[in-house]
């Protein structure tokens, strides 16, 4: 029904208002804050307490995910969704996540499709409580057999949503098996592996992780073929994009996040060139606020592009092909009235590909830097996006984990629509966290050395950044660790003596 609609109807005019500022990143990309209009919640509080809402999370409820699948229906749009990141977005993170926001759509860290074949103890790398749905487990793999094989196992424990990573350059990944971005290069090969996928996953929808391309093979039209050969081969509709190429060789996985330039022009034209299908946008956005303005924004577009319904691009001139212009802006005053900049990026495509209109947004970050964005004049406070926009939404990955309070805590009354959003403060974080970590302790049974599996280290560690940017936090995270030298029997006790 939302993907019927949303080929239908454009509601919502392009956002308007903005003014002209300074460039956020190295790369000359403007993010978008303010001109979308987001709620007020509290400011910063400390970690000593204070509140930024006023509902109460739904209770913890610890019983096996198998059998407890929840329709996909009931979670709507995947507006705003949590990367998935080895290591990290483990099933603790994602229950202190879910605890800070009801309605963001949470991702595994990558799961091996011969690991969910072999292992023994399948639970301990897919269960999850079922209140964290939406939940999407992650894959890697290139053997439309084994992909085929793991989804079966996978399909009972009731995920939202599985997907295949094709973004990954990781030297782990692209190294092993030829998971990850090196997938791009075969498309024919992709298309093979999530066919195999849906026809084994039952009616959970298959999707794609993917970046722009992979090293010389980095054209918008490679893009496109990619994708049309992936979605005619198999039943993906939804390609999550992380607006960069990579480089499997000569850069390690942090450089291919922030060397690599971010084209997000290429994703929005990908929805234009594709209106059938879905694309949500990675790379760069850092809040709540930037991702519903992202969401938002509708135009204009870029000269080559087939301008939507009212809207209007003029010719304007591009920068010279200097490489240090990707540093600098040039905002004419068209560009200014139409809340809009055109950006220079080094590209192998057209010149007329480089010219990219991208919403700009003025005023210091503040209060705002800890994602909670200012009240609009303009637009209704907690005003549901609905139907709006391009995109079907928009993935952050390391700021919500380095912040997961400053990311996610506003998430459900500005990109979701809600009435409030699900959490009074960190405090109450921390109290429900609490209640899960010691409830789950030893869940797994034990490991070699005969404590339990997870202990209470493990689920610690997503509570270290909860308090980022408050005062006191870095003496707290430096106490935790203190206590955990001393073997603490639960993480209640852990918070307890600090």
């Amino acid at each position: 029904f939302i993907f019927f609609h949303q080929n239908l109807m454009q509601a919502g005019p392009p956002v308007a208002g903005g003014r002209a500022c300074s460039p956020r990143n190295a790369w000359g990309f403007a993010l978008w804050r303010r001109s979308c209009g987001l709620p007020n919640v509290a400011g910063r509080e400390a970690a000593s307490g204070g509140s930024a809402r006023r509902c109460q999370p739904r209770s913890i409820g610890l019983e096996s995910s198998p059998g407890g699948m929840v329709p996909l229906a009931a979670h709507g749009r995947q507006l705003l969704s949590v990367a998935p990141m080895m290591d990290w977005t483990d099933v603790h993170y994602r229950q202190l996540a879910r605890l800070i926001s009801k309605h963001t759509w949470l991702w595994t860290e990558m799961v091996v499709d011969a690991t969910v074949i072999h292992t023994d103890n399948l639970d301990k790398h897919l269960w999850f409580p079922p209140e964290q749905h939406p939940v999407v487990l992650q894959l890697g793999g290139s053997s439309p057999e084994k992909l085929a094989a793991a989804v079966k196992k996978v399909v009972p424990y009731g995920y939202d949503e599985i997907n295949l990573n094709c973004g990954c350059p990781s030297d782990r990944v692209a190294g092993a098996g030829c998971f990850g971005a090196a997938l791009m290069l075969q498309p024919e090969l992709v298309a093979a592996c999530m066919k195999a996928a849906g026809d084994a996953a039952a009616g959970t929808p298959v999707t794609i992780k993917c970046r722009l391309g992979v090293d010389a093979v980095d054209s918008y039209e490679s893009l496109k073929r990619f994708v049309t050969v992936v979605s005619e081969g198999s039943s993906v509709k939804h390609f999550v994009v992380h607006a960069r190429k990579c480089f499997l060789s000569g850069l390690n996985p942090h450089q291919n996040r922030t060397v690599p330039p971010l084209r997000y022009e290429w994703v929005y034209s990908l929805k234009r060139d594709f209106p059938h299908l879905m694309f949500s946008l990675n790379g760069g956005v850092q809040d709540a606020a930037e991702a519903r303005a992202a969401v938002l924004y509708e135009g204009p577009w870029p000269s080559h592009a087939a301008p939507g319904p009212g809207s209007e691009v003029e010719a304007s001139s591009v920068p010279g092909e200097d490489a240090a212009d990707a540093h600098r802006f040039a905002a004419s005053r068209d560009a200014a009235d139409t809340n809009t900049l055109y950006v220079h990026s080094t590209s192998s495509a057209s010149t007329a590909d480089r010219q990219m209109p991208v919403p700009v947004v003025t005023g210091d970050r503040g209060d705002h830097a800890c994602g909670l964005g200012p009240r609009s004049a303009t637009r209704p406070v907690g005003e549901p996006i609905g139907l709006r926009g391009r995109i079907e939404g928009v993935m952050i990955g390391r700021a919500a984990y380095n912040n997961p309070w400053g990311v996610l805590a506003d998430a459900d009354v500005s990109l979701f629509g809600a009435e409030e959003n699900a959490a009074e403060s960190r405090r109450q974080v921390l109290e429900r966290y609490c209640e899960y970590a010691d409830a789950v302790m030893g869940r797994f049974g034990q490991k070699k050395d005969g404590s339990p599996d997870p202990g209470v280290r493990a689920m610690v560690k997503p509570l270290t950044n909860l308090f980022y940017g408050a005062p006191g936090s870095k003496r707290w995270k430096s106490e935790v660790d203190t206590v955990l030298k001393t073997d603490p029997a639960s993480v209640r006790e852990v918070v307890d003596r600090t």
